[in-house]
């Protein structure tokens, strides 16, 4: 939208009682006030400030209250400059509702008349908006609302950047000056439950006004520079939520700021895993082959919640694997399983349950045991030997177990992924192999015998991708894939590998969506 949009903008709002002297608009908003005890429902009628900034039409204009034409309130969804807050969410310009001059003041209207019925419903847990922010080396506040206790002060660690509350209380009562305070008195955080709110908080009175009889204590320790940081746990239309402070004192008083905080809890880490995170949480796989795909596969399934995994590897990372593998180049010369391990750790400390086995299946006895300690083996080891053992050790095994191999790989340097899924259900067939070319890569590796392949880190990823969807169908009992899937990226000479797109075992004749 240019200047002359935005002119047209303007144009009916004198129609609606508005005066515009080019930059800011004035005028009436009609509203309903709620009938109270003794007092019917009355119509009002409030004069508003409409402001289009730099950020209009891709973003409201600036709303500001200057008179609400009758007893009002003012608590939530307004700014700390004191413009109104109408819109939560984004929208396209093409369709955003501000651009039409009636949607906007009916939202005005439904704005004052909310606020003076008390947000019911509302379930916003936004407490930040209605205090200034840190500008100067913010903070994050990390907590574990699970292992919180409230009204008593705790140990910190971490800084500068990034403090991390724990649920080590600290005894504040004998601590009467800062110059004799134990290090391990600094830096205190006080947490506090609020229950639910009605009124954001605003300033530090609001904040006493919550602590209660806590407040001198709390206040006092804040002024010796013993507690640094208030954590306030709250509720709002049903929903949990924190509001992290950090806490100042000046020759004015007490003042707070608001810090961006987090949850670190196991319900707050796995919250965005998908939809088989349970299903995934407690079933036994191995990973085999822990190289470019299988690290991939690895990451994939410990995100989506898979937490009893074997890496299997014996080979070392090398510094040109890193192109293709999810380690960094700190874990190059570790066993690729390690190297694995740890980065599944930076994702989720806890990986007590991820075991490590840097050794080689070599022998039928090898795939045996991987297969009977596992409900579910990935095969990405890129080794017709080891999945030839893989294979014929899940035939073998115990009639009526409930054990599969999901053989994963690429071919023809990307061009084609496949996972191949085993055993064999009642009336299933794999698709046929696709043949072999006589084709060596020309990229040679100092210090390593075999060719390099050229496949892409791209075509990796989505293999890892195919095989974590195998497993999940697996798992969840699902079962809606064949044993064979494949994705041709680049259409083969060969049939049914000559179209583009998905082909299985199913339907080895025409590409699947």
């Amino acid at each position: 939208m240019f200047s002359g949009d935005v002119d047209r903008w303007r144009e009916p709002f004198p129609a609606l009682g508005f005066t515009d002297d080019g930059e800011r608009l004035h005028g009436p908003v009609r509203w309903s006030a709620p009938a109270t005890p003794g007092q019917p429902a009355t119509v009002c009628t409030a004069r508003v400030e409409i402001m289009p900034d730099a950020t209009f039409p891709f973003a409201p204009p600036r709303v500001r209250l200057l008179d609400p034409g009758g007893p009002l309130e003012i608590t939530f969804h307004i700014n700390a400059d004191n413009t109104l807050c109408l819109w939560d969410e984004d929208w396209s310009v093409d369709d955003a509702p501000w651009l039409d001059p009636r949607k906007l003041l009916d939202r005005i209207a439904g704005w004052l008349e909310k606020t003076a019925a008390g947000w019911p419903g509302d379930d916003s847990c936004d407490l930040e908006r209605y205090l200034d922010q840190e500008d100067d080396r913010p903070w994050m506040v990390l907590y574990d609302a699970t292992r919180l206790a409230p009204d008593r002060a705790v140990q910190t660690k971490g800084g500068p950047a990034i403090i991390c509350i724990t649920d080590k209380a600290r005894r504040t009562g004998n601590i009467v000056n800062g110059r004799r305070r134990n290090r391990k008195d600094r830096r205190l955080a006080w947490v506090t439950d609020l229950g639910s709110v009605v009124r954001p908080v605003r300033s530090w009175d609001d904040v006493a006004a919550f602590l209660g009889t806590h407040a001198a204590e709390v206040s006092r320790l804040i002024k010796m520079g013993v507690i640094t940081v208030v954590l306030l746990q709250y509720t709002r239309g049903g929903a949990n939520a924190a509001l992290a402070l950090r806490a100042r004192s000046d020759a004015a008083g007490i003042r707070i700021t608001a810090c961006e905080s987090a949850d670190t809890s196991t319900k707050t880490r796995t919250m965005r895993a998908g939809p088989a995170r349970a299903a995934l949480a407690d079933v036994p796989i191995a990973i085999v082959g822990c190289g470019a795909i299988g690290s991939y596969t690895a990451e994939l399934l410990f995100r989506s919640g898979a937490r009893q995994l074997t890496l299997v590897d014996a080979e070392l990372l090398r510094p040109g694997n890193v192109v293709r593998h999810v380690a960094g180049h700190q874990y190059v010369g570790c066993p690729k399983p390690y190297a694995v391990w740890s980065h599944l750790r930076t994702i989720d400390p806890d990986v007590a349950a991820v075991q490590v086995r840097p050794e080689r299946v070599s022998t039928l006895e090898d795939a045996t045991d991987v297969l009977r300690r596992h409900r579910i083996v990935v095969d990405a080891t890129a080794s017709g030997r080891a999945s030839s053992l893989l294979a014929t050790a899940v035939t073998n095994i115990d009639a009526g177990s409930d054990h599969t191999v999901v053989s994963v790989c690429v071919q023809r340097d990307g061009d084609v992924l496949r996972v191949d899924r085993l055993p064999l259900r009642h009336g299933e067939r794999h698709l046929s192999p696709l043949p072999a070319v006589e084709h060596i890569s020309p990229l040679r590796e100092r210090g390593c015998g075999s060719p390099v392949s050229p496949t892409p880190p791209g075509a990796v990823v989505a293999a890892a991708e195919l095989a974590l969807r195998v497993v999940i169908d697996e798992v969840t009992a699902e079962r809606k894939f064949p044993a064979t899937v494949a994705d041709v990226r680049r259409p083969q000479d060969q049939p049914p590998f000559d179209v583009l797109g998905w082909v299985t075992s199913d339907h080895p004749q025409r590409a699947a969506s």
